[in-house]
């Protein structure tokens, strides 16, 4: 398409400067809807704030797990200190936790009938959980204030599991 505006018959200067308008606009649209759209973007997504208050009952969040992205993809590796990064997710997290402050202890386990894993990103690095006791995953331990990416997976590609994370923290 770009070639054939480049290419087209009579190209005088001010219908030259016209079309090299045209296609530098089409290019900042293009790059824009890159970025709302890519991957990594999370602008559509809630984010929910943590502070000590919000942790001292459960915090409980739902969704439905699975995708059809391995979580080693997104991980970046195949395992990490709290466990093997298994499982298919979405390109997108499940869930965005910001946490406003340093946690001594924060517990997030994943709670469903069908065996899930978990993904985290964030300020203190990346953590993969399969089973944890049980069929359902968790992952526990000090974390540093700021944000944080958490994926659900299932063990199939595209199989989609309801669930709850439970939330605790002091």
């Amino acid at each position: 398409m770009f070639q054939a505006i480049l290419n087209s018959r009579s190209i005088d200067s001010s219908n030259h400067r016209s079309k090299y308008l045209f296609l530098a606009t089409v290019h900042s649209l293009w790059l824009s809807l890159g970025l709302i759209f890519s991957s990594d973007s999370v602008r559509s997504q809630t984010v929910v704030r943590i502070n000590q208050n919000t942790v001292a009952k459960p915090l409980i969040l739902t969704g439905k797990s699975g995708g059809s992205i391995k979580i080693k993809q997104i991980a970046s590796t195949e395992n990490t200190s709290t466990g093997y990064c298994d499982g298919y997710v979405n390109s997108l997290p499940n869930h965005l936790l910001k946490l406003e402050s340093f946690f001594e202890l924060l517990k997030l386990e994943v709670r469903s009938n069908s065996d899930t894993t978990v993904l985290v990103k964030g300020a203190s690095g990346v953590w993969c959980n399969d089973d944890s006791g049980s069929a359902n995953p968790m992952i526990e331990g000090q974390w540093q204030a700021g944000l944080y990416k958490v994926w659900v997976g299932s063990y199939q590609p595209n199989a989609q599991h309801n669930y709850q994370i439970k939330l605790t923290g002091r």
